[in-house]
């Protein structure tokens, strides 16, 4: 989101999967991590001491040669810190960028390999509480004595932060400093161009049956809202179920869904219009459902190619003296 993925096979899989499965994890999980936040950073003579995004305190080493990461938006920040050639270990479920399928595999978000974890001997371990990472993974490798900082974002400003501690934790604090606030400046430009527009009520399809869609405290829904959309759905939870009545009272002017598969989302969509309850929306009927790229789920810098794409869609009033940039990988259709 996602930064979780479905433990099934290690091809890249429909968003619908992968939300899923950030549901499933996150929801067994996210009760036994502490949520504690005092980020903070001192040096020492045996490295950086930095309090992680759950409240633990982390050792550091100094210099970082070798990361293993934990999630895809993990490894897909880490590359574009310029970082990839410190990368030596992945999930099976980190497929951007395409390089990181040549490092190794440890295995799944929810229970990787320790073993191999170990074998790589990294210098720092990267995981993330919200996308399937377990606190038994961490516990486990504190008993190793190998140093894990987990992340935690829960809204752009999280993620954007995140990027940039990565990279001073990671050794790498100019390029941190530098993605991070050409991602601040990106989003800048978006909300003054957005800036008084009325807010587009929407539905982001988590999953389909039963209904589940994002809460009102997740990064995503934050992106909606970055984009000029509000999630019609508007609860603390973070992965609400919905009913179709419910939805079908408030109309939400769009249905979003979420896949790097078109022909696949085409179908599903096809499939839904179909179905008694959802051919009462009025999104339905008038064919307004959008498809975004799988990076609107997942905590990394490519969440913003999404935000700036959606508020091109639902605002192109406001986007029409621009120049239209070359499609991000994985963009999304749509109709507007």
């Amino acid at each position: 989101m996602n930064s979780g993925h479905h433990e099934g096979t290690p091809a890249r899989r429909t968003t619908l999967l992968a939300f899923l499965a950030l549901v499933v994890f996150a929801g067994a999980s996210a009760a036994l991590w502490p949520r504690l936040r005092a980020p903070d950073a001192a040096r020492s003579a045996s490295g950086l001491r930095v309090t992680d995004d759950t409240g633990r305190s982390v050792l550091v080493p100094r210099p970082v040669r070798r990361i293993v990461s934990l999630a895809p938006n993990l490894t897909e920040t880490l590359f574009a810190l310029n970082l990839g050639d410190r990368v030596v270990g992945v999930t099976d479920y980190c497929d951007y960028p395409p390089e990181a399928a040549t490092r190794e595999h440890v295995g799944g978000t929810d229970s990787p390999n320790l073993e191999k974890i170990v074998q790589l001997q990294p210098d720092l371990v990267l995981a993330t509480r919200s996308g399937g990472n377990r606190l038994a993974t961490v516990q486990s490798l504190d008993t190793l004595a190998i140093p894990v900082f987990t992340t935690d974002p829960h809204s752009v400003d999280d993620v954007v932060a995140s990027v940039q501690r990565i990279g001073e934790i990671a050794g790498a604090p100019e390029q941190g400093r530098a993605v991070a606030d050409g991602l601040r400046r990106r989003l800048s430009a978006v909300a003054e161009r957005t800036a008084g527009a009325s807010a587009v009520p929407v539905l982001l399809v988590v999953w389909p049956d039963p209904l589940i869609t994002v809460g009102r405290n997740t990064f995503i829904a934050d992106a909606l809202r970055r984009a000029g959309a509000e999630n019609v759905i508007q609860t603390a939870q973070d992965w609400p179920h919905a009913s179709l009545e419910e939805v079908a009272r408030r109309q939400p002017r769009y249905l979003i869904f979420a896949s790097d598969h078109s022909e696949a989302s085409n179908r599903q969509i096809a499939e839904l219009s179909r179905r008694t309850g959802w051919r009462n929306l009025d999104a339905v009927r008038g064919a307004r459902m959008v498809v975004l790229s799988e990076s609107i789920a997942r905590p990394a810098p490519r969440l913003v190619d999404q935000i700036e794409q959606l508020a091109r869609m639902l605002h192109p009033d406001r986007f029409a003296a621009e120049v239209t940039p070359a499609p991000a990988e994985g963009t999304h259709q749509g109709t507007p």
